[in-house]
């Protein structure tokens, strides 16, 4: 049976191929092992290979305690023989699915998930029909109840049994939800809490349909914002348009915030700025706090006002106008911190209620922590050298005066990028999130007292990001 493609039945036998062979790998790598050792001593002090694959080899001849090649062959293979297993159960229950009229979106059809249940699917459509009319209670303020519990319902849904269901959707069936979605009032709404039932809505069907159904979806759902208002005081001709580049850096670098972090025309230097100062203290943070879905959008974590994390899920979609892009720019070729800007102009309700803030509140948004804030005057070089030296993330603030210095931009975030005790006097360095092609320096080293005079406030996180 061949399906867009695959054979399943042959895949399901390569499968169990690698499942099979994979424990040869621990025998490989002793057999290696031991051989590079015994060549190592007869070379007379030479190394045995000076190839950066084999030479970790030498002497480790027990793989347990070793964890790149060969030995790192046998998990991996074991893993990829279990997710292709996991894919065909997909691709052939999606094949019956359609054969018995159920459409789903074809970027589902490899999904790495639980294989879709028919009757779920005609259940969640019947549980649709019987509450969508709903309405009062108190779960669901400023919103319908009907289409909050409806989300509840379908949130129990894989992604591709939620597909199949809003496919299924007639015109007059998305009609009732879009009627009740607009009776509530909440979104997000600056950044508070939860936000409302058409936040969970909108996130739910970004983050899981496929892109056939969601331009469907689009068209009728018009009581949900789908994409963040991309028009600010000094920006009023911004449409959206795809931005085709990778999320982050090929072959796991981490990412160059000299290079990734570059601002445009909003006023979100408090944003940028700490987001550099976060990537910078943990390089890892940006991949562990998003997630590229399925049908290819992106779901941010950022986090509320009590330090519960909320998930803003954005598509590749990008403000420009006929000059090009007009916020966050892709510098060096990756989309992340575009992503993330975006994630914040939805979480707050617009690109123009990002403009103006303090890193300390940017940093809350960005990890959790209850960042703190304090003047230049209390915070020493060497207070700000030992939170570096812990992991802390760090920014400063500069005064209205501040452009007096002519590599300066006043009333404007800076990344702190490192503090030198050795130098006479002190000096501390920081970075403009303008980026490097800025019309000012990129980065500024400054003393104690010009970091005292030029800058009057000093932001960081309480612990190790």
């Amino acid at each position: 049976m061949s399906f867009h493609g695959f054979d399943t039945p042959q895949i399901r036998t390569m499968a169990g191929h690698m499942k099979a062979i994979s424990p040869q790998a621990r025998t490989m790598h002793r057999d290696l092992a031991g051989l590079l050792l015994e060549v190592q001593g007869l070379m007379k002090g030479k190394p045995a290979t000076t190839s950066p694959l084999l030479e970790p080899l030498v002497g480790q001849v027990f793989p347990a305690f070793y964890h790149g090649l060969p030995a790192s062959l046998q998990p991996n293979l074991d893993d990829t023989s279990s997710s292709l297993g996991r894919r065909c159960d997909q691709l052939d229950t999606v094949q019956s699915l359609q054969k018995a009229g159920y459409g789903t979106d074809p970027a589902l059809d490899f999904s790495d998930e639980a294989p879709p249940d028919r009757t779920k699917i005609d259940n969640a459509l019947r549980y649709f029909d019987g509450h969508i009319d709903d309405s009062g209670g108190f779960l669901w303020s400023n919103s319908a109840q009907g289409a909050g519990e409806v989300y509840d319902d379908f949130a129990k849904l894989t992604p591709t049994e939620l597909d199949a269901v809003m496919s299924r959707m007639s015109d007059a069936q998305l009609k009732k939800l879009n009627d009740q979605l607009g009776e509530g009032s909440s979104w997000w709404g600056g950044g508070d809490a939860d936000g409302g039932v058409q936040q969970k809505w909108e996130n739910m069907l970004l983050s899981e349909c496929g892109p056939e159904t969601l331009t469907r979806l689009q068209g009728r759902l018009t009581n949900l914002p789908w994409q963040p208002d991309p028009k600010t005081d000094s920006v009023e001709d911004a449409h959206y348009g795809p931005v085709d580049l990778p999320l982050f850096p090929p072959d796991g670098q981490p990412p160059d915030i000299e290079a990734d972090i570059s601002m445009g025309q909003v006023g979100d230097c408090w944003f940028m700025a700490s987001l550099a100062a976060v990537t910078e203290q943990d390089p890892d943070f940006p991949r562990r706090h998003i997630r590229e879905n399925p049908n290819g959008t992106y779901t941010v974590t950022l986090y509320d006002k009590s330090g519960k994390p909320v998930e803003v899920t954005v598509d590749n979609k990008m403000p420009m106008n006929d000059d090009g892009l007009v916020y966050a720019q892709p510098s060096s070729d990756v989309l992340w911190p575009l992503v993330y800007e975006k994630a914040l102009a939805q979480y707050k309700g617009g690109y123009g209620n990002i403009e103006g803030g303090f890193g300390d509140q940017s940093m809350d948004i960005i990890t959790g922590q209850d960042a703190e804030r304090h003047d230049p005057g209390d915070v020493s070089l060497a207070d700000i050298d030992h939170r570096l030296s812990r992991g802390e993330a760090v920014t400063i603030g500069s005064t209205s005066k501040a452009d007096k210095d002519p590599r300066l931009v006043s009333d404007h975030e800076y990344t702190v990028r490192s503090v030198d005790m050795n130098a006479h006097p002190p000096t501390v360095t920081v970075m403009n999130p303008w980026g490097a092609d800025g019309s000012k320096d990129h980065l500024v080293t400054l003393t104690e007292d010009q970091y005292r005079k030029l800058y009057d406030e000093v932001s960081f996180t309480p612990e190790v990001v």
